[in-house]
């Protein structure tokens, strides 16, 4: 059996120790990047359907189209997006990456997008809650978000599936309604539960309980973490926890690192597969994602928010000022 692991710790001690945190509503990427830039006395212009530019003072200083700002220059959008080259000049520069997929698979290191999902990335699970023999122990690695902004990481999640905290005498069928309900009162979570009974649920959640050998009317033990599905994806129910503040320099360090390889990147989130958040020892980036979404930054289910679109449009004025 594979020794308790910090992340493990972590995510039984905050489902178990926090309520899911509350947030009435849930501003999309753009809108938190408009209300960061006016806080500012940025002026927002329209110049064309999805795009403006940032007017300071009477002078452009940056601007946006769709969800990605000027700190995105039009070469570093045409490296993420072509993963060959992206994972070329994280290589030039030493970044230890994942190891590449199959050519039947699309590759480790993609192009993510605002509403970046886990079958970019191969469907592969961002953090394995359970286990045959201790469902409190996730798989090593855990899967870190880092939103880097300059040469600093501003955020850091940690994602993971959904997934239910026993106390020993609820069913499953009870946690999940539990589950349910706790997420009506976060506006970006609401609807996002994993369906609870099987007439409601669909085939598909079903046969992932199945295979995961739960059925809604077993008792799961007290504090055992029982993992519902695969994705991380909010949208499939995946959860995220603030680790900003425990994450490791060195984990940091990677994740700027990772941005910093890229020509005209200034602002990115970078996917890590983390064996250890106290370590940045067997660490690798799987993605850097210039146009990720900020919003699960601003409203996590657990922990502190970070200001991500505040962060953007500071640097964006640095940068206009030299």
């Amino acid at each position: 059996m594979p020794s308790e692991t910090f992340a493990a710790r972590l995510i039984a001690e905050t489902l178990g120790s926090r309520k899911l945190n509350d947030y009435p509503e849930a501003p999309r990427h753009d809108q938190l990047l408009r209300r960061a830039l006016r806080r500012r006395r940025v002026t927002l212009k329209a110049v064309g359907e999805h795009s403006q530019v940032f007017v300071f003072g009477g002078v452009v200083v940056g601007g946006m189209d769709a969800a990605v700002t000027t700190l995105v220059s039009a070469h570093a959008r045409r490296i993420a997006a072509d993963p060959n080259l992206l994972r070329r000049h994280l290589q030039i520069q030493e970044v230890p990456l994942a190891a590449a997929r199959t050519p039947a698979g699309p590759a480790e290191v993609s192009r993510g997008t605002g509403q970046h999902t886990d079958q970019e990335d191969g469907q592969e699970p961002a953090q394995e809650l359970t286990g045959d023999s201790s469902p409190t122990e996730p798989a090593a690695p855990s899967t870190i978000r880092a939103f880097v902004v300059g040469e600093r990481v501003c955020a850091s999640l940690l994602r993971l599936p959904a997934a239910v905290l026993g106390d020993g005498s609820s069913t499953l069928d009870q946690l999940m309604q539990a589950d349910v309900e706790a997420r009506t009162r976060h506006a970006l979570l609401a609807g996002t539960a994993v369906p609870v009974t099987p007439d409601r649920g669909t085939p598909t959640v079903q046969e992932q309980l199945s295979r995961r050998g739960l059925t809604t009317d077993q008792v799961p033990a007290l504090h055992e973490l029982v993992q519902l599905q695969d994705s991380a994806e909010i949208a499939a129910g995946g959860l995220t926890i603030d680790v900003t503040a425990v994450l490791a320099d060195a984990l940091h360090e990677l994740a700027v690192e990772a941005v910093m390889a890229v020509p005209g990147l200034f602002a990115a989130a970078v996917d890590l597969e983390v064996p250890d958040l106290e370590s940045a020892e067997g660490a690798v980036v799987r993605s850097v994602l210039p146009d990720a979404d900020i919003s699960p930054a601003h409203l996590p289910a657990y922990g502190e928010p970070r200001d991500v679109a505040g962060a953007i449009a500071d640097e964006i004025l640095l940068r206009a000022s030299r």
